[in-house]
């Protein structure tokens, strides 16, 4: 067998740094020579992963492997698995796939060792696995653990030592008032502030807090203290005996294909064309999002009955924002508001106006092979749903009481995944998702996936794949294939069609549309890397000519030319060329370029971005990611002419403690105005000032 060697063990002599089996028990003294050498390389392996793995940058760098603009849902799915390790000794296919980091033939691996060879005693044995090489597990490193049978005494006792916990506080600001703060609309200053404290005993345990006060809005002064308008916290217990998952306060559900429950992890159409139309019953998870809603506030337990049979069960009870109709007869909301902003009167008027109860349960059987589930959602309101008299509100949901239920499973057929769900509204409509994802050789993978929700499908919680970010009234086909032509090479792309039965808020009438993406990736070397991108949308949206509304083609031609290359280890670039044309009766460009530069050392880091972009208007607008404070995903949209420029300096004074400032800067020509409504700035710039300090104990 021979042992991988990071650091100084690959100087050494191929015979020293290769053992095998068959060492004999004569010969104590070159058994202990191996044990010492095998004690040496997993201390050096330990340390150099201890000193290498910076979260920040990896996950800056997970997320932009794919469409970084549209990988909120995977961004936050590492913050939470950063948060709470996967236990690889408890794990199973469905959790590990959610990374999209290994190939289904490393997570079959990984699960043959606990199954063939007993539990992992340290994350460092994973080196034992031939599919697995350091740079993979560099990867997965912060999101997994090797859990140890604690009681549960221990485990809290553990939580103030364990070296994970964490505190955050967070500063930002536009310097440029807007006509919302000129003119007094807006209750309070433009500051944005943000507070996370997570203590975690990793495998087990979780203890989370977070606060927000959003630019805009004021603090409470209900109390003593003034304090955010958002505050949110949970405590989270995992694989303790029966106790599978338990959870108090605000959490997260995802089961099935997200038809029903969904966390907001799902990725959706990427450049991943292959394994990132597939989602994982998670079951209940904590919530630590600094987002102000899609969550559940109350309790949960994940009950492992059986080594094959969990049983899940869940109540929340918590008010909503909502938009009061006030010539109702009867107290009554129009619809839920979801961006938990209370800045003007009228915001602040619509908060905590309706009551929700939620409860459901849901029993899973799982094996190696195969996995099913049945799933039961009941949601009670204080006061009826009535959207606005409107078509496309037609088929959508009305009352105050609403009950979902579904069936989901998968089954694993060799190279083959096969996975489905189907939801069923209460007197309404069905919905239905099935999908295959798999292994052709070992140069092409391919998935395939089709959907149909029906128009008369309501799922308040659900998050599925989809075009569309509402659910019903939408059925498609996808196939996605990535191919590795040789070595160094991986061509991605994907084909989708879809269809609206029913008008939607940007529609005139029923209607289709389709789009396909194609990408070629190039590794010029181990540190360096090209790809160009071509993505194409055909859809229709409703314009207005007269008193008549109707529907117009549309097609919208994005394309990237990309490269990532470093010149030494500390030094990084980054150099990027986005085009769009949108093409209607009329046609419209735009285009972007940006250089970005990375220096990263131990103590002190800078990264910084020149971007320069020209789009004939807000129909060719760009998007892009760009680098912000850590635990924040942060995407640009840019309009019409101008410069934009950003830096920011990273300084670690000490081992526990790090400091993060951001000044960015953005410059229109031809322009005497930013924005339009109450966020209209007057003047042709706009700047931001961003400052964290991030403390590890």
């Amino acid at each position: 067998m021979e042992i991988l060697c990071p650091g100084f063990c690959r100087k050494l002599p191929a015979s020293v740094r290769i053992f095998r089996n068959d060492v004999s028990e004569n010969n104590q003294v070159e058994k202990m020579k191996f044990v010492l050498f095998t004690f040496l390389l997993i201390m050096q392996f330990n340390i150099i992963f201890a000193q290498q793995v910076d979260i920040e940058s990896l996950i800056n760098n997970l997320v932009q492997r794919g469409d970084e603009t549209e990988n909120q849902g995977y961004y936050d799915l590492l913050l939470y698995y950063f948060d709470n390790p996967i236990d690889i000794n408890k794990t199973n296919s469905q959790e590990l796939s959610q990374l999209n980091i290994l190939s289904n033939e490393q997570i079959q691996e990984i699960l043959n060792h606990t199954t063939n060879s007993g539990n992992f005693s340290s994350i460092y044995e994973l080196q034992s696995l031939p599919s697995l090489n350091l740079e993979e597990i560099k990867l997965i490193l912060p999101f997994i653990t090797v859990g140890k049978k604690e009681s549960l005494v221990k485990v809290f006792k553990d939580l103030a030592k364990s070296n994970a916990n964490y505190a955050t506080v967070g500063y930002s600001r536009v310097v440029e008032l807007s006509k919302a703060y000129t003119d007094n609309i807006y209750l309070g200053s433009p500051d944005r502030s943000q507070t996370r404290l997570r203590l975690r005993n990793p495998g087990h345990l979780s203890v989370g807090f977070s606060a927000q006060k959003d630019p805009g809005e004021s603090w409470l002064t209900d109390s003593n203290i003034p304090s955010p308008d958002y505050i949110s916290g949970h405590i989270y217990l995992e694989n303790h005996g029966r106790v599978k998952q338990l959870v108090l306060g605000d959490y997260r559900l995802q089961f099935g294909q997200g038809l029903v429950l969904g966390a907001g992890f799902m990725v959706g159409k990427n450049v991943e064309t292959v394994a990132s139309i597939k989602q994982s019953s998670l079951g209940i998870l904590p919530y630590s999002s600094i987002s102000e809603a899609n969550y559940f506030r109350g309790g949960g337990v994940n009950l492992e009955l059986t080594k094959n049979l969990n049983l899940a069960v869940f109540y929340s009870n918590q008010h909503l924002d909502a938009t009061v109709i006030n010539d109702s007869s009867m107290a009554a909301v129009s619809s839920i508001r979801v961006s938990g902003l209370h800045r003007t009167i009228s915001e602040v008027n619509a908060a905590n106006q309706l009551h929700e109860q939620a409860y459901g349960s849901s029993i899973i059987y799982d094996n190696e092979k195969f996995s099913t589930g049945l799933l039961i959602v009941n949601t009670h309101f204080n006061k009826p749903i009535i959207p606005s008299n409107s078509n496309y509100n037609l088929y959508k949901f009305s009352g105050n009481k609403l009950l979902n239920y579904s069936w989901f499973g998968q089954y694993n057929a060799g190279n083959f995944l096969l996975f489905s769900e189907i939801a069923k509204t209460r007197n309404a409509g069905f919905g239905v998702n099935i999908g295959l994802i798999g292994s052709i050789s070992k140069y092409v993978s391919i998935s395939m996936l089709y959907r149909s929700f029906d128009k008369e499908f309501h799922s308040l919680y659900g998050l599925p794949f989809s075009e569309r970010s509402s659910i019903g009234n939408e059925s498609g086909l996808f196939w996605g294939i990535k191919i590795y032509p040789i070595s160094k090479m991986t061509i991605s792309a994907y084909y989708d069609m879809y269809k609206f039965p029913w008008i939607t808020s940007r529609t005139a009438a029923p209607t289709t549309g389709n789009d396909y993406l194609v990408r070629l990736e190039y590794k010029l070397n181990d540190d360096s890397k090209m790809f160009v991108q071509l993505r194409n949308e055909n859809v229709k949206i409703k314009t207005d000519a007269g008193n008549i509304s109707q529907n117009q083609p549309i097609q919208l031609l994005k394309s990237i030319l990309n490269f990532d290359y470093n010149l030494e280890s500390p030094l990084t670039f980054r150099t990027r060329v986005q085009y769009n044309k949108f093409t209607s009766e009329y046609s419209e460009n735009g285009w972007l370029i940006y250089q970005d530069i990375n220096y990263s050392q131990m103590k002190f880091g800078v990264t910084g971005r020149i971007l320069v972009f020209d789009t004939d208007s807000y129909n060719s607008r760009q998007y892009t990611y760009e680098k912000d404070m850590l635990f924040t995903f942060n995407t640009r949209v840019y309009s019409g002419k101008g410069l934009g420029y950003y830096v920011i300096l990273k300084y670690k004074p000490m081992r526990n403690l790090s400091f993060r400032a951001k000044w960015s800067f953005t410059e229109y020509v031809n322009q005497n105005n930013i924005g339009s409504g109450n966020d209209r700035i007057a003047g042709n710039h706009k700047t931001q000032i961003t400052g964290q300090l991030h403390f590890t104990f």
